[in-house]
């Protein structure tokens, strides 16, 4: 094939997607190309012809040779996630900054997803479903469902806007007040890049953000946050406008931290697990982010 790598549109198993692109093939010979490790899901090597894949994932088929000299390479290439929770429903794993939550159209090797997903079959023989994303640079709590029926119950709590989302940033400075609440709208460009939009305008979509000040450092706070809807990069723009940046912000703040990373952490997620329960799951504050509240500037 010209391009080893197929989008999957609509739900099959592995074995179905391959007799699709070979139809002419046996199921015997198609099952062989799996069992010696031609047959990726975004990025994860695949031990079983019979998995069902969901649509938008990315199945990569490697030549015979590049079969046999990766054998063994992609599962142990990817690092085990840090799973926070975990049970026959949900799997809640804390995302390094720097890491992409899922592959973008460039087939990303090494994701969040590709780390649970390998997981939760080594854990339990399920799948894994993104339920929603934090930004690459963004560290903290990240929900996987291990089925598309709790994916879809989930992703309606987020919708509804019934999950409650917790971060802690650090930023420059001090804000105006103890608390508060920025409510610019926000608009995403073709570009992908996100602004806010002048109060006088009705572009883009509602945006908003709570938050309290939670420590004062000798240069910079550490501030709570709740948001209410999650808007691309809405918390790095809101504590922008309040003269505030996140510290690490390089597009909307001052330039990277002497950390290396953004100061922003998802720090707990609160929601109805599919048993009816509440359930919390926190992520303690990275000690870089502590480091950098109490870091003296000159």
């Amino acid at each position: 094939m010209s391009d080893p790598n197929i989008k999957v549109e609509k739900e099959a198993t592995v074995i179905e997607i391959l007799s699709l692109l070979h139809p002419s093939a046996k199921k015997n010979s198609l099952r062989r190309m799996v069992d010696h490790g031609r047959v990726l899901v975004d990025g994860v090597k695949i031990s079983r012809a019979n998995i069902k894949i969901s649509p938008g994932t990315t199945l990569t088929v490697l030549s015979k040779s590049d079969g046999d000299e990766t054998s063994g390479k992609y599962k142990s290439s990817i690092p085990e996630p840090e799973v926070l929770f975990s049970d026959k429903s949900v799997i809640v794993v804390n995302k390094p900054a720097g890491l992409l939550s899922v592959a973008t159209d460039r087939g990303e090797f090494d994701t969040m997803f590709s780390r649970v997903f390998a997981w939760a079959w080594e854990n339990g023989r399920t799948r894994a479903h993104l339920v929603h994303r934090l930004d690459r640079e963004t560290s903290g709590c990240l929900i996987f469902a291990r089925s598309s029926e709790i994916k879809d119950m989930l992703q309606e709590q987020f919708k509804d806007r019934t999950i409650e989302r917790i971060y802690h940033a650090v930023v420059h400075g001090q804000p105006p007040t103890d608390s508060g609440i920025e409510t610019g709208r926000i608009q995403e460009m073709k570009d992908k890049r996100t602004r806010l939009v002048p109060s006088d305008r009705r572009a883009g979509k509602s945006a908003i953000t709570n938050w309290w000040l939670e420590k004062k450092g000798p240069e910079h706070s550490l501030v709570r946050i709740k948001i209410d809807t999650g808007r691309r990069a809405q918390i790095r723009l809101h504590m922008a406008n309040l003269g505030c940046p996140v510290i690490g912000d390089t597009r909307h703040g001052f330039g990277k931290a002497s950390i290396n990373r953004l100061c922003l952490h998802a720090s707990s997620l609160t929601f109805k697990h599919p048993n009816g329960e509440q359930l919390k799951v926190e992520s303690q504050i990275p000690r870089q982010l502590i480091s950098e509240l109490t870091r003296r500037l000159g």
